[in-house]
């Protein structure tokens, strides 16, 4: 292995070794082979380029070509002889990439490797390593090479609270000292062998193993100061082994996403589909909660930044911070739900108040939200068992509560920032004479009536912003996210610590289950009472919704069904777990199960006229830059020539005509791989070119030229040569003739002198840096 073929060879495995540091991104390392690949191909497509001597400029265009057929092969779909792209490949990789982006925008690290995501990583670094191949194996600037594999190294840090860890920081490091080893050894034995003092036989290796132990001693500086050093936690290198494997990012922390987008994913279909069955002991369940919302930004509800470290795993237990007291009257109930159509959920369906949860998996709990998040495992096939507590409402508990603390827990769950004066007056009127949270909190659930002239509509655009919510109570049509999202709006208005919750309604007695279906999704609200935790409102009209129903605590004069249903013991199974009372069937479908739409009808519809045309189009562009680009260099060389053909028939500047004439013969022989070693003299390199063959016209024409360079160079004073522009033809046409044809084609197509120049120009950019 020569030393080129040696450093591009370092070059990809740094690139490899700097691509660890993903591990902090991606759960698991089935994403390492895939990614490695893409660097591998790299790497070997520069070799291939070079071995055929490709044009410099030319190679990184080799790797792009090369990362593209390899995404091709492994994420495309339909392809070619199983490796060139069609049109369908295209619109498959478009709906990949369309996939990934929405999965980034939910997702927090450590994501799974899906292969959207899959396909943007290795893209990314399939172009690092295209970067890292130009600037180490091309361009001989291997610490330039350093900038695109520290940019692997921005994602990981920029989306994992915890770093990168020692191993993969070590491992990148590694790399890049051994790059610039590499190319250290390379340039060195450009200037002859060395040789250690005193020695006229061994070869000198001292300056290569003492930057060998320097890198090394770095390295473990580098890793083990930090770790040292306390940080805010105080911990530092007794913590290093503290909860796994150093690296494995055993203690970082996560962050979920938001539930009502995941939702919407899985319930847009006209048809209702099942999506889970429930087998509970307690006859009076209420509905399934996934998530709250308990912030309002002006552009709608969100989750706050929900975070769970290892220890909240909720296979460790479940921390009670229900806020229930102990004179609260509660059922205890056991709950089985099997997962059947929810299948990418990364929230957990559960009643309120859970207080044991068994289930397979990494799945957390959130103590904010009280919600049971994964980012690394879904619902699909799950089967699972939880324990919880309801509360028996009824409107003397809720009448009889406290007011709620000032303290910052239940605080922020009434922040509201600016709002929207003509709602503050509306709610102002609402709970005038209102003496008490409840009786508030009625009030404002009761005003989303028929009688006031609410009506359920699906048609109604969506939005959940300020500005939308001013639009809903104007309108007064809407659907259940805009019914609680502008009640909790209005419970904030007036001082009450509410928030948004998204899960299922009632769902259906189905034999020994109760089925939940996409016509069971459901949004409302949460007020927060001391002693008795978040109580539910439903603003939204019973009938307008998928099996819901009145709240009897919301009524003054109804009492809790659940105050006289019978509760079974923990391990009797009912024979039916509904609703305490029957709903009417709804008029229309969930909004988000009914608003189907044309991506979902035309998904399996294949590749669109339009796709095809674009592909096309895509092609065709490409092949343009590619032939511009490839005639480039032989332009250029073109314009060169002629110009100093003029500036040798221009009288005037006789050194200048001389100078011109001599650097197109050096050119020319450059060109055409005969310039020899660059240290000749004029006088030299004429006598070298006449004894390998030149005519007797074409070395008299040599010796001219020759002697013009010379007399430019060194004499005082110089006179006009005549006869410099034949010459110069003369000799560049013995040149070519005694040339070898695919030669003579390589320099005119690629000529080698204006490539050179580029590369001593890029080369030169450091240096100018400095001294600017």
């Amino acid at each position: 292995m020569n030393r080129r073929t040696y450093v591009s060879v370092v070059a990809g495995a740094a690139t490899v070794l700097a691509a660890t540091s993903l591990t902090g991104v991606f759960d698991g390392m089935s994403w390492f082979p895939v990614v490695a690949g893409s660097i591998i191909v790299v790497t070997l497509a520069g070799l291939g380029a070079r071995a055929l001597r490709t044009p410099p400029w030319l190679q990184p265009v080799v790797g792009a070509v090369a990362v593209l057929l390899y995404t091709t092969v492994v994420f495309g779909h339909d392809r070619f002889l199983g490796l060139v792209p069609t049109p369908a490949t295209i619109t498959g990789l478009r709906a990949d990439i369309q996939t990934a982006f929405a999965d980034i925008a939910e997702l927090a690290a450590p994501v799974p490797a899906r292969p959207g995501i899959l396909l943007l990583t290795v893209a990314g670094v399939g172009i690092v390593a295209i970067l890292v191949d130009l600037l180490a194996s091309v361009l001989g600037r291997a610490a330039l090479a350093g900038l695109p594999l520290l940019g692997l190294y921005t994602v990981p840090v920029a989306v994992d609270r915890e770093g990168i860890g020692w191993v993969p920081f070590a491992l990148g490091a590694a790399g890049f000292c051994w790059l610039l080893t590499a190319e250290h050894g390379t340039t060195i034995r450009r200037w002859g062998r060395p040789f250690r003092a005193g020695s006229a036989a061994e070869p000198s290796r001292s300056g290569s193993l003492v930057a060998g132990r320097l890198a090394v001693f770095g390295i473990v500086l580098a890793v083990l100061l930090p770790a040292g050093v306390p940080a805010l936690s105080a911990e530092g290198l007794h913590s290093l082994f503290n909860g796994g494997l150093p690296g494995t990012g055993s203690g970082r922390t996560v962050t979920a996403i938001n539930p009502v987008t995941e939702l919407r994913g899985q319930l847009i279909q006209d048809d209702p589909v099942e999506l889970l069955r429930i087998r509970s002991n307690d006859r009076d369940p209420f509905y399934l909660r996934l998530a709250t919302l308990e912030r309002f930004t002006g552009n709608g509800w969100t989750l706050r930044d929900m975070s769970a470290k290892p220890e909240a795993r909720v296979r460790e237990g479940v921390p009670n911070v229900s806020g229930i007291s102990g004179g609260t009257p509660t059922v205890s109930q056991k709950t089985t739900i099997e997962i059947t159509g929810l299948t990418q959920s990364r929230y957990l369906p559960l009643y309120s108040n859970p207080t044991a949860v068994d289930v397979k998996g990494d799945w957390r709990f959130d103590r904010g939200s009280e919600a049971v998040f994964s980012t690394v495992d879904t619902t699909k096939s799950l089967k699972y068992t939880f324990e919880s507590r309801r509360v028996r409402y009824s409107a003397e508990l809720l009448r009889n509560a406290p007011p709620p603390p000032t303290d910052s827990s239940i605080a922020r769950y009434t922040q509201l920032s600016n709002p929207e004066p003509s709602v503050k007056k509306q709610v102002d009127q609402l709970i005038a004479g209102k003496s008490n949270e409840y009786e508030r909190a009625v009030a404002l659930n009761n005003f989303f009536s028929p009688e006031n002239g609410f009506v359920y509509d699906l048609q109604t655009p969506a939005g959940t912003s300020q500005s939308a919510i001013v639009d809903f109570l104007d309108k007064r049509r809407g659907y259940c996210e805009q019914y609680a999202s502008a009640m909790a709006y209005m419970a904030r208005v007036a001082g009450l610590p509410a928030r948004v919750a998204i899960g299922f309604g009632y769902g259906a007695p189905e034999g020994n289950y109760t089925t939940i279906t996409s016509h069971d999704a459901h949004a409302w609200v949460e007020i927060y009472f001391s002693g008795i935790g978040w109580v539910p409102f439903d603003p939204t009209p019973p009938t307008g919704q998928g099996r819901t129903g009145n709240l009897a605590w919301v009524d003054d004069n109804a009492t809790n069904p659940g105050d006289t249903a019978a509760q079974t013991a923990p391990e009797e199974q009912p024979e039916a777990a509904g609703p305490s009372q029957a709903a009417p069937e709804p008029e229309a479908s969930d909004d988000a199960a009914a608003a189907a739409t044309e991506q979902d009808k035309n998904k399996d519809s294949g590749p669109t006229l339009l796709s095809i045309l674009m592909t096309i189009l895509l092609w065709v562009l490409g092949a343009l830059v590619v032939v511009a680009l490839a005639v480039t260099p032989a332009l250029v060389r073109r314009a060169v020539r002629a110009k100093r053909l003029a500036a040798v028939s221009r009288p005037g500047d006789p050194s200048a005509a001389a100078h011109a004439a001599w650097d197109e013969v050096m050119d020319t022989l450059t060109d055409l791989d005969a310039a020899g070693d660059g240290g000749e003299t004029p006088r030299g390199l004429s006598k070298r070119l006449g004894s390998d063959g030149l005519d007797g016209q074409a070395q008299g024409a040599l010796t001219l030229l020759a002697h013009a360079e010379e007399q430019a160079r060194y004499a005082p004073r110089m006179g006009a040569v005549p006869g410099l522009a034949d010459a110069v033809v003369t000799v560049r046409a013995a040149l070519h003739q005694k040339s070898p044809r695919r030669r003579r084609i390589l320099a005119e197509l690629a000529p080698a002198s204006t490539l050179e120049r580029a590369g001593s120009a890029v080369r030169s950019i450091p240096a100018k840096a400095r001294r600017s």
